[in-house]
């Protein structure tokens, strides 16, 4: 009796993202085969979504099969992008029961989120790996008794996919800091003669024209009282010319030691700040590629091949009425 599978998708926590500006908007893909069921769209959850669906899904027969994940971003006008996806062996979650678990997904052999996943399997117990295994069908004879066992032997090859951590070595752009010699103008004091024009005070000889009281001689007019006999004799003033000594203020030339600002050019020695250019040693960060090691699960198949020695009864006498065991 064929057995049917439950998935409840519940949150996912998503590290790699598909878009540049906005949200993501998630959903889920569940794939066995040929079936095909999506879940619904948490618009703009970005990554952190959360779902509130139940998908049930037919359980297939083969032993080995497996159920794909695959989580999506849906887009309106372009293709939808997948941000990761899981496999889930389906004969694990019918030996497991209801279960609750963290699933890890990936992109490209990346790590790129978890999803919170509940899984339900009803039907019959142990549908999926007694329906991959041969049945035994007893032959009787026409006397009654059973034939002796004749032991065979049957081989199944299993394949399994497992998730194992390996090591890498890829080159990746980093930027690290790296002393480097190079030019540039800095500002730094030196010595330099140059003219400057100053002024200071200093004694000079120069002549000026000054006004001081001085004796000098000199002929005035002056009118005095004097005898003189006349015939008729009296006393008159008359104008008389004499030299007479008196002190007046004249202009005269002289020279004198005065202080007065006069400008200079000489040489000194002073300090400025003049562009230089020189070469300093810096640090400062580049780009270059370098190869690192770095570890990441993969997922890789593996053949388990497995023998079953079985006993079988065969009746020869009967082998053309009833068949040997057939697989289904």
């Amino acid at each position: 009796m064929p057995g049917s599978i439950t998935f409840r998708p519940i949150e996912a926590n998503l590290t790699h993202n598909t878009e540049l500006i906005g949200k993501m908007s998630p959903y889920c893909l569940f794939q066995i085969g040929e079936q095909v069921v999506k879940s619904e769209i948490c618009k703009k959850a970005g990554k952190h979504p959360q779902w509130d669906d139940v998908i049930t899904m037919t359980a297939p027969i083969a032993q080995d099969s497996l159920v794909s994940i695959h989580v999506m971003d849906k887009d309106r006008f372009t293709k939808d992008d997948q941000i990761g996806t899981c496999c889930i062996k389906l004969n694990e979650l019918e030996t497991s029961g209801p279960s609750s678990k963290w699933y890890p997904i990936y992109y490209h052999n990346k790590p790129a989120g978890e999803l919170l996943l509940e899984t339900a399997f009803e039907g019959q117990s142990g549908f999926i790996a007694d329906s991959a295994i041969a049945t035994e069908e007893k032959v009787i004879t026409q006397t009654g008794f059973v034939a002796e066992p004749i032991v065979e032997k049957k081989v199944f090859h299993e394949q399994q996919q497992i998730v194992e951590p390996h090591t890498f070595v890829k080159e990746v752009d980093v930027v690290e800091t790296r002393p480097v010699i190079q030019e540039i103008e800095v500002m730094e004091p030196v010595k330099v003669v140059k003219d400057v024009e100053y002024t200071e005070v200093v004694p000079v000889m120069k002549k000026i024209e000054t006004i001081e009281p001085q004796v000098v001689k000199k002929e005035v007019e002056a009118i005095e009282p004097r005898l003189v006999t006349k015939t008729i004799q009296f006393v008159e003033n008359v104008p008389v010319m004499k030299e007479i000594e008196v002190i007046e203020s004249v202009p005269i030339v002289k020279e004198v030691e005065a202080f007065e600002p006069q400008t200079f050019t000489k040489q000194v020695e002073v300090t400025e700040y003049v562009p230089v250019t020189k070469q300093v040693e810096v640090t400062e960060p580049v780009h270059l590629k370098k190869a690192v090691e770095y570890v990441e699960p993969v997922i890789t198949t593996k053949t388990i091949t497995k023998e079953i020695v079985e006993p079988v009864l065969v009746n020869e006498e009967i082998t053309t009425t009833v068949g040997p065991a057939t697989l289904i």
